[in-house]
């Protein structure tokens, strides 16, 4: 099978879209398939990221994705496309759905575009629904991926779609975030970390809709001897500019020791997961239409044994699934005077019956389609925390989340005999 990807996103960018890719097409190789990359070189040299990855990579002149990039990604969608035969032509993210549907009769092969929740909003505009539909975006050759129910039920509210044709294939994450850290005593050392204090860690661009604040409003709420125990390390490129100099204004107002770590290498993360106690991340809701169409980063942190404190918006819920006892409540807007009205209820997700004992523990199972699960308790990590933090946080209703790593499959049924994988080939595109 031959799979033509296209994205706006790609490494050494980081991000969702990014991530997406590059593990889908990892995904795909995996399972015999021979597959193409087109995404942007940044204005820069990209051959070593292309060297290290297990398929082909084809960079075209470009960077973040404007509207006035559009022509000329439908020249490069068409002249790649036309150039060979492939079976899959997918478009990863929203800047290629155009560019592809224009391609379209110059191929046989299968049409498939990703959703990821926010572009779905993005795209209510008059001009742009009325280029969706003008042009046929998504007509009856197009198969539609979501990653997750939520977006798939957001997508269908939006545009009447043949529901046969809109599937939610939920993500996973690479064997990457399973594999061995630093060492919890090492990496603490290397930050200056005491080995006795509570050690939580947010993985996310600071940007509203994050909802930081939220967890700096819990923490904020606990008593000052235990507040001053705790640890919290920020980790993720700045946003607006103007949000990233509130927050910050506004945690020199909380005696607690809060670091912001900036953008740093998977490498790095997964050394500080190992030493953390638990992950945090609280979303709410963006006035803006950006939406959290699925929660990667919470199976990241659980790849690395680590429970996780989040609230129920958008499609989180599915990146933390697998719990039988469930309490959710919605997030409440980001908006200033938060500290004022204190945290949101946050969902509650538990896992309690993984067998074995000690440390995280890990239960296989099979589903209907055939994937594999992993699904984590994480209960051994937040045992180490003492018992007086936990009942503070469930008492604010913060309680951790078990979460399930998914295994990766989105192009075919069944998985065929691999041979060796070839080194990437780098060139220009088309």
């Amino acid at each position: 099978m031959k799979i033509l990807l296209l994205t706006s996103e790609f490494a050494p960018a980081t991000g969702g879209i990014g991530t997406y890719g590059r593990e889908i097409a990892s995904a795909a190789t995996d399972l015999g398939a021979t597959v193409t990359v087109i995404a942007p070189d940044y204005l820069q040299d990209n051959s070593a990221v292309d060297r290290s990855l297990p398929f082909e990579v084809r960079r075209f002149r470009g960077g973040l994705h404007s509207m006035r990039d559009l022509p000329s990604k439908i020249r490069l969608a068409r002249s790649c496309v036309g150039a060979e035969r492939y079976d899959v032509i997918h478009a990863a993210d929203w800047p290629f759905f155009i560019p592809v549907t224009l391609s379209r009769q110059l191929t046989q092969a299968r049409i498939l575009l990703t959703v990821h929740g926010t572009e779905i909003n993005e795209t209510q505009t008059p001009l742009k629904r009325l280029a969706i539909r003008t042009l046929g975006v998504f007509g009856s050759r197009t198969e539609i991926a979501a990653n997750s129910r939520y977006t798939r039920e957001l997508f269908r509210k939006r545009f009447a779609v043949d529901t046969q044709r809109i599937h939610a294939i939920r993500l996973g994450v690479s064997d990457f975030w399973f594999g061995h850290s630093n060492g919890r005593a090492a990496t603490r050392a290397a930050y200056g970390i005491a080995p006795d204090r509570i050690v939580i860690v947010t993985v996310a661009r600071i940007t509203r809709r994050k909802g930081h604040p939220v967890t700096l409003a819990a923490l904020s709420t606990l008593p000052r001897e235990l507040r001053r125990q705790i640890t919290w390390l920020v980790i993720g490129p700045d946003g607006e500019d103007d949000y990233v100099q509130q927050l910050k204004r506004l945690v020199a107002t909380v005696d607690c020791d809060i670091r912001f770590l900036g953008a740093m290498p998977d490498q790095q993360i997964r050394d500080i997961y190992g030493a953390a106690d638990f992950f945090c991340l609280t979303g709410v809701p963006d006035s803006s239409g950006r939406v959290e169409g699925f929660g990667l980063v919470y199976l990241e942190a659980a790849a690395g044994g680590l429970p996780s404190v989040a609230t129920a918006i958008g499609g989180g819920p599915a990146g933390r699934s697998g719990g039988r006892r469930q309490v959710q409540a919605p997030a409440r807007p980001a908006r200033q005077g938060w500290q004022a009205r204190g945290p949101p209820r946050v969902a509650v997700r538990a896992r309690s019956r993984a067998a074995g004992h000690g440390g995280h523990r890990t239960r296989h199972c099979e589903t209907r389609r055939g994937h594999r699960h992993a699904i984590h308790s994480c209960r051994g990590r937040l045992s180490s925390c003492p018992r007086s933090v936990v009942g503070a946080l469930r008492s604010r209703n913060l309680s951790p989340v078990a979460i399930r790593k998914k295994t990766r499959r989105e192009y075919s049924g069944r998985s065929p005999d691999r041979g060796p994988t070839a080194p990437s080939r780098v060139r220009t595109a088309c």
